[in-house]
């Protein structure tokens, strides 16, 4: 197969909407000779701030000279950079060749036996096991979705375990309380083994200690009044918290002689991380710009209201949005719609959870009646438009998705900067 075609593999023949299938990975992975097994991993798993407190993880590691993995997800513009070493995504070639060996050896031999086809998630966490087996001293591991039935959790025996903050998200596959959240993300605590966990709700870090002490896990857990300000390039008042979990990890790992790293390597890593996507400030000259952020749950969303508040309140804020179908719109739509002299509404390119996104207007009209709405069913067209049409003092902030995000981005990139 070339590239082309495990592309569309992925993208046509994989089942949609999942990253679930545990089971099918373990059986997968046990064909491939247990690649995960050969691997020192720090398993992160939350509902938002995973993705960046991953990436501090890594240029933490990276900076005191370890060959570090680092596997995340969604990527923004191409499969390969859900799969890195050192930052550096998987060639393409090699992505190539461990995609058509799943596809063709792999997956045949498993559905031989009554397995029912794997999903794309499972696919790629596969291909990152194997592409890192004997090329990483470390790997970062963020979860799919989920914990305890996450394809990511068939590691058996991880360095450590990190939580971040915990709110309610998919809750037609996790539980719609935020103690059956907490117990699904349990779920990558391993016995004996330590975990981090970030500040969290009373109910929430109840759950995860029972769960740590049933485990006989150490569990380290870190409250808003116990952090420290940190000096980091990464915007945002939330990235604070994402950088101090991402400390107690490396303490940790320190303290337990699992690694050998300086303060001033730990200074150096922080003020060079990047996490795109994530209030990611465009310059356009003249006053203008444009800030991308993935905010895609009430909790992110209350995130990014109040960076907004706090740190750009000199300007007057235009938002791009889509909310995909199976979000809280209404909850989300309350949190950001304050910050808005105007809302542009469109919907991802490569989503099918967008089909009722106009119905977003009739939500705005009710919660801001005098916030002018504008619609877009093409989101590359919509953003070239607003941004001809940004004045200066005005700033474009792009939210809602993470495929807004990722579609916005490479445009935006490509074409108008």
């Amino acid at each position: 197969m070339n590239y082309q075609e495990c592309i569309a593999y992925l993208e046509n023949v994989c089942p949609r909407g999942s990253s679930g299938g545990k089971e099918r990975t373990a059986i997968m992975a046990e064909l491939m000779g247990n690649p995960q097994d050969t691997l020192s991993i720090i398993h992160v798993a939350g509902t938002n701030g995973k993705g960046s407190t991953s990436a501090v993880i890594e240029s933490i590691l990276r900076h005191a000279g370890y060959k570090v993995g680092l596997f995340t997800s969604p990527h923004l513009e191409r499969y390969e950079e859900r799969i890195q070493i050192n930052r550096q995504p998987i060639p393409e070639a090699e992505f190539t060749a461990i995609m058509s060996h799943l596809i063709e050896d792999v997956i045949p031999k498993a559905m031989a036996d009554g397995m029912s086809h794997p999903g794309a998630f499972g696919l790629l966490t596969l291909a990152a096991f194997q592409y890192f087996a004997g090329k990483t001293d470390f790997v970062v591991l963020e979860v799919g979705l989920g914990g305890w039935l996450d394809p990511t959790n068939i590691i058996a025996s991880p360095v450590l375990s990190v939580i971040t903050p915990l709110s309610l998200e998919h809750c037609h596959i996790l539980g719609d309380t935020i103690e059956q959240i907490a117990k699904e993300k349990a779920g990558i605590i391993k016995p004996g083994i330590p975990a981090i966990t970030a500040p969290q709700e009373e109910r929430a870090l109840a759950v995860l200690k029972v769960d740590a002490l049933e485990k006989q896990s150490p569990l380290v857990c870190l409250y808003k009044d116990t952090l420290k300000p940190v000096t980091t390039n990464l915007v945002g008042n939330y990235q604070q918290m994402n950088c101090n979990t991402a400390l107690a990890a490396v303490q940790n790992l320190i303290e337990r002689g699992v690694v050998q790293v300086s303060d001033q390597q730990i200074a150096d890593a922080l003020c060079h991380v990047s996490w795109p996507g994530r209030m990611e400030y465009f310059a356009l000259g003249e006053g203008k710009a444009i800030l991308l952020d993935g905010a895609h749950n009430p909790a992110g969303i209350t995130g990014l209201a109040e960076n907004l508040r706090d740190l750009y309140s000199d300007r007057e804020i235009i938002l791009f949005l889509s909310i995909l179908d199976d979000k809280e719109q209404v909850t989300m739509l309350k949190e950001i719609l304050p910050q808005a002299s105007a809302v542009v509404l469109t919907r991802p390119e490569h989503d099918d959870r967008a089909q009722h996104w106009m119905q977003i207007e009739q939500y705005i009209h009710e919660i801001a009646p005098n916030c002018p709405c504008r619609m877009y069913d093409n989101d590359k067209a919509g953003l070239k438009q607003e941004v001809e049409r940004l004045q200066e003092g005005q700033m474009l902030c792009v939210t809602g998705s993470l495929y807004l995000i990722s579609d916005c981005r490479s445009y935006l990139l490509r074409e108008l900067l």
